[in-house]
C-alpha cells in the first residue's frame, strides 16, 4: 500500500496539478481525521481506498486547503436512488477497489444495475475491464456529481449524486463550475495503491 507522500504525488501528476497544492489540500483533510494518519517512514500510514477518495473529492472541489475537509464530507454524502439509497463516498470507493483489483466489469454491472436505468446493456452483461470508460463530474456551487459508466459499442449511462434536501433555488448566482475526471486518473490512483 501507499503512503500519502506517494498518492499526493500520483494525483499531481495524472491531473496536472501542483504537487504543494495536492499536498496543502491532503494536510487540511487529514487533519479533520478524514485521511489517515501515523508515524514518518517506515511506520507512516498506508493509504487506503477511502484515503485516496477522499482526497480525490478535496482536490476537485475544494477552493482552498482550509475548504477540503468540509467538501469532502459534502460531497461523500450525496445520495443516488432507485431501488436503493447509495452515498457517492462508498460508492467512489468501491469504484477505486475495483480498478484496483482489476474487476471493473463486477463494479459497472453492480452499479448501472442498482443505480441506474432499470434493464440497461451494462447493468447485465460484462465487457472486458479495459473496454469501460468512466468519468467523475464535480458540480459546485451546488454540490452534485456525475458519474459516466461506458463501454465499448454500448450507450454510456450516467448516475447523478446530489443532495437531496439543497434546493437549487438557494444559490446566489447563476455560475456552475464543473471539474471531471476520467478512468485515467482512476487508473492512476489504483496503480498507487497497489504499491
Amino acid at each position: 500500500m501507499a503512503t500519502l507522500s506517494q498518492l499526493v504525488a500520483g494525483i499531481a501528476a495524472v491531473e496536472g496539478i501542483d504537487a504543494e497544492r495536492v499536498g496543502a489540500i491532503a494536510r487540511a483533510v487529514r487533519e479533520e481525521g478524514l485521511i489517515k494518519t501515523s508515524g514518518r517512514g517506515p511506520s507512516a500510514a498506508q493509504m487506503d481506498e477511502c484515503d485516496a477518495a477522499n482526497l480525490l473529492i478535496a482536490v476537485n472541489t475544494a477552493d482552498t486547503a482550509r475548504t477540503a475537509p468540509g467538501v469532502v464530507k459534502q460531497y461523500r454524502a450525496l445520495q443516488a436512488r432507485r431501488d436503493r439509497t447509495s452515498e457517492f463516498g462508498s460508492e467512489f470507493e468501491e469504484l477505486l477497489s475495483a480498478a484496483k483489483a482489476e474487476l471493473l466489469a463486477d463494479y459497472a454491472t453492480k452499479v448501472v444495475s442498482l443505480l441506474g436505468t432499470r434493464r440497461h446493456i451494462l447493468g447485465k452483461r460484462h465487457y472486458p475491464n479495459e473496454a469501460y470508460e468512466f468519468s467523475i463530474t464535480f458540480e459546485k456551487p451546488v454540490p452534485s456529481v456525475l458519474l459516466h459508466v461506458g463501454a465499448s459499442r454500448a450507450k454510456p449511462h450516467f448516475i447523478s449524486f446530489y443532495d437531496r434536501q439543497e434546493l437549487t433555488i438557494k444559490t446566489a448566482g447563476d455560475r456552475r463550475e464543473s471539474t471531471t475526471i476520467t478512468q485515467r486518473t482512476i487508473f492512476a490512483v489504483a496503480d498507487v495503491l497497489r504499491i
